[in-house]
């Protein structure tokens, strides 16, 4: 019996990141803390110049959507407009910086607009269009934010608006804190010829032409070190299985454990990392799996180790193969080193 709560207890506490909804040309996903966002989706065999157009907005009570546009190919000084179907202006903005996405905030009367119109373009102060986006499924994407926020039929939603005041809105989940015990800037140690045997043999991956061996592991902390194992490879991702090495007594190694899967991991597998990179300054692990060349569909992880697995920091993914870059967040934590 005591097993049986404590084995749901520790299910309740893993990571479960967002699902993704697309509708027609928009897709849109939320966070752990109730923060959504809604893309629009390009049409991959149209060759006009096709803007992404984000909408975000926070699950707290003042929290108000924003629209931004960060793929502007011909950038422009001075204001900005964005318009809808050719004539209607939902809100004009400058750029605030050379890389610098269009920002607008968007009050009712702007989402009124939206929602009667099909069409979006960006143009410049003498009407030179930069770009455009479908508006079909737009509705539908910030319905679905306004029901995961729990806006529907209040004064706060976007779409089902209704006569709950704002104060009958909860307030949204904080995001996890994980403890982090993996020591930023950490030294690393070469691995032998007889370690990396050792870890081909640990994980059953063998090396490939091509394919980078690895050559030194990470420390995380104490005796407990870290290597990525090269173990298969496509077109754009490249796969690694992450070692546990104990450098007290030998070379004891363990597969390392997650409380949620990486990238290309199978059931009944070793965790699968893509395109893994250990970045030293954070001590943070992450992996990149890219659904094709383009990087326009797929799914990232970041995790930090807490002293016995890695655990999620942050998720973004994107499921369509349309043209956005930039993924939907489905999950975000906060860490917090410790020794």
């Amino acid at each position: 019996m005591l097993a049986s709560y404590v084995l749901a207890a520790a299910a309740a506490m893993l990571p479960k990141p967002g699902e993704l909804k697309s509708f027609e040309d928009w897709a849109v996903g939320c966070d752990n803390a109730r923060r959504c966002t809604a893309v629009s989706l390009m049409e991959m065999e149209s060759g006009e110049n096709q803007l992404t157009v984000a909408i975000a907005r926070g699950g707290g009570r003042q929290d108000a959507p924003r629209l931004s546009i960060a793929n502007i190919e011909d950038r422009k000084s001075g204001d900005l407009s964005l318009v809808a179907d050719g004539t209607v202006i939902i809100g004009s903005a400058s750029l605030k910086g050379q890389d610098a996405p269009f920002e607008l905030d968007l009050p009712a009367d702007a989402i009124a607009k939206l929602k009667a119109a099909k069409t979006v373009e960006l143009r410049d102060a003498a009407g030179v269009s930069l770009g455009g986006a479908s508006l079909r499924g737009v509705v539908a994407a910030l319905l679905y934010m306004d029901d995961r926020q729990g806006r529907a039929k209040s004064e706060t939603a976007m779409i089902s608006l209704g006569n709950r005041p704002a104060t009958a809105l909860a307030a949204p989940p904080s995001p996890p804190l994980i403890p982090s015990r993996a020591r930023p800037n950490g030294p690393r140690f070469k691995l032998s010829a007889k370690d990396i045997a050792a870890l081909q043999a640990r994980t059953s991956c063998d090396a490939e032409p091509g394919v980078s061996d690895v050559h030194e592991a990470y420390h995380l902390n104490g005796s407990t070190w870290l290597a990525l194992v090269p173990c298969g490879s496509g077109a754009y991702n490249f796969m690694s299985v992450p070692v546990l090495v104990n450098r007290s007594i030998g070379r004891r190694m363990k597969i390392a454990s997650f409380d949620f899967a990486p990238g290309f991991t199978e059931a009944g597998g070793p965790p699968m990392l893509v395109n893994a990179d250990w970045d030293a300054a954070t001590g943070q692990l992450s992996s990149y799996a890219k659904g094709r060349g383009l990087g326009d569909c797929g799914s990232a992880e970041t995790y930090t180790w807490d002293g016995s697995k890695f655990r999620l920091l942050s998720k973004i993914a994107m499921e369509e193969c349309r043209g956005v870059i930039d993924w939907i967040p489905v999950w975000q934590a906060t860490t917090q080193t410790r020794k």
